[in-house]
């Protein structure tokens, strides 16, 4: 049996076989997008999966490495190169696009990586690197326990602010004692005092009034004013073995020109950033009682709030500021305690006797009061460094030092006493933290973060400025049709198309 077809169904099966392949076409154009969008994200994750391991590692700081080119910019072509070398890998397609292995009807060929947008972790005075550190610490710190010690730190400024330590009274008791002596030594019609060393005149004036008793009272004001020319950290602590590291302050984060990002990733500082940026340096960063033997610096929250080139410094300038405020609280609550009032008023009329004026017996008063709150505030310190709390506002049953003898403590190594509802070195540090500005901590932070990673082999060159934290780049993939050569209506078309869309990743989670 023969068979045959006329020319009407010849041309009935040609425009019906023609719409078949261009509806299998179109069905392929559809799934290529959804391929081209799922290459882009993998393509970018494959990117920052390559995170700086050792910023990881020790502070919990996500950031890729991009390097830099011989101009010394970021490195931006060698990310490019890579993303489509991984592509070319995921559609089996040689660079040129020719097909390498497999048979796959969906098949791309990335072209085109442009505009590259990014945002480095120093961008925008350092807001990029806050937005990295808050949203890490949601997910560690509950907003009720952020509250709560923002109530906390609040509520210490408040009696910080109220609390006033005046650290010229000792000099100006001394120097009217001083003066009222040399005036006494004009008038001959007074038999002059014994006299000393000039800086212990007050002292042995004092001794020669209480010489028909057999004893001496001491004046702390002498012994105050060579405790605080000596300097403070030979007062509470062994400087032999205070750490010795430091950091070339020129070449770090906070000082040098940095690299900048392209893209616009500013992050508006509140309360609540605030807080959460300072429980992270206090919990991954190291500090006087808690420090990091593999860190570039040994007391980093230090440098943040001192900014000095080496861990000594730092620690000087933080005992410093702890003991005004120590001394602030305590000569606050001096001025409430009337026995101790009538104590530092007894020893000023002593010490003063040989004058008999009232007004350097009143300058003599406050001095020694000063002096009184200065000495506890250094064993307040020592008991801080130490490990031990020390309560904000002391009480007669908190309060250590004797007026008589107290010299004897500050020159011994005595320490405060302990308690345990007081506060503890790392919240002195947490509350000095907290009057410094975020974009401040942050770059200082960078600093010994980078100083640190730079320690690591592989690491020498990391750069903070060349750390990408988020990215977005516009992609364009190529492809030709395949079903659509079997269709004569598009005969002489250009067989080739495009898909655009957009590559984004970012460690900061929304």
């Amino acid at each position: 049996m023969k068979g045959s077809i006329t020319v009407f169904a010849t041309m009935l099966l040609m425009l019906v076989s023609q719409f078949l392949f261009t509806v299998l076409e179109a069905g392929r154009n559809l799934e290529l997008k959804n391929v081209a969008k799922m290459n882009s994200e993998a393509v970018a994750e494959s990117v920052f999966a390559q995170y700086c391991r050792p910023l990881w590692d020790e502070y919990r700081i996500l950031t890729y490495d991009a390097g830099s080119d011989s101009a010394g910019n970021v490195d931006i072509q060698n990310i490019k190169a890579y993303m489509k070398n991984v592509s070319a890998d995921n559609f089996k397609t040689g660079t040129d696009g020719s097909i390498s292995a497999g048979t796959s009807v969906l098949r791309l060929s990335m072209d085109e990586l442009d505009p590259v947008k990014y945002a480095l972790i120093t961008d925008d005075n350092g807001d990029v690197y806050t937005r990295q550190v808050v949203s890490y610490m949601k997910n560690n710190l509950s907003y009720e326990t952020a509250r709560k010690l923002y109530s906390k730190y609040s509520s210490i400024k408040d009696t910080v602010d109220n609390s006033k330590y005046d650290d010229s009274s000792v000099d100006n008791a001394m120097d009217a004692l001083n003066a009222q002596e040399k005036g006494d030594n004009n008038n001959t019609a007074r038999p002059s005092a014994v006299r000393g060393t000039p800086g212990s005149s007050a002292k042995n004036k004092s001794s020669s009034q209480n010489n028909s008793k057999g004893t001496e009272t001491e004046n702390p004001l002498v012994k105050v004013q060579q405790v605080r020319k000596t300097g403070i950290l030979s007062q509470v602590v062994n400087e032999a073995n205070v750490s010795g590291n430091s950091i070339d302050i020129n070449e770090c984060v906070s000082h040098r020109k940095l690299n900048q990002g392209t893209g616009d990733f500013s992050y508006d500082e509140d309360w609540y950033s605030k807080i959460l940026l300072q429980q992270y340096f206090l919990t991954y960063l190291s500090n006087y009682t808690d420090s990091g033997s593999s860190h570039a610096m040994n007391y980093e929250v230090e440098y943040i709030i001192g900014g000095k080139s080496n861990d000594k410094d730092n620690l000087k300038k933080v005992v410093t500021e702890i003991l005004m405020i120590r001394a602030a609280c305590n000569a606050a609550y001096l001025a409430t305690d009337q026995s101790k009032q009538a104590e530092a008023a007894a020893l000023a009329t002593v010490i003063g006797a040989i004058t008999l004026n009232p007004e350097v017996i009143k300058a003599l008063k406050i001095g020694i009061l000063a002096a009184w709150a200065y000495c506890e505030s250094v064993l307040d310190v020592r008991a801080l460094l130490a490990g031990d709390k020390v309560v904000m506002m002391k009480s007669d049953s908190t309060w250590t030092t004797k007026l008589l003898g107290m010299t004897t403590m500050l020159t011994g190594k005595a320490k405060a006493k302990s308690c345990s509802t007081g506060v503890s070195y790392k919240t002195y540090l947490g509350m000095l933290l907290f009057f410094k500005s975020e974009r401040a901590m942050a770059y200082r932070a960078m600093d010994v973060q980078e100083a640190t990673v730079r320690q690591t082999q592989g690491y020498e060159s990391f750069r903070m400025d060349n750390s990408i934290c988020e990215m977005s780049i516009d992609v364009t993939y190529k492809y030709h049709g395949l079903f659509l050569c079997f269709v004569n209506l598009l005969e002489g078309a250009d067989n080739e198309f495009s898909i655009k869309n957009k590559a984004r990743y970012s460690y900061c989670s929304e």
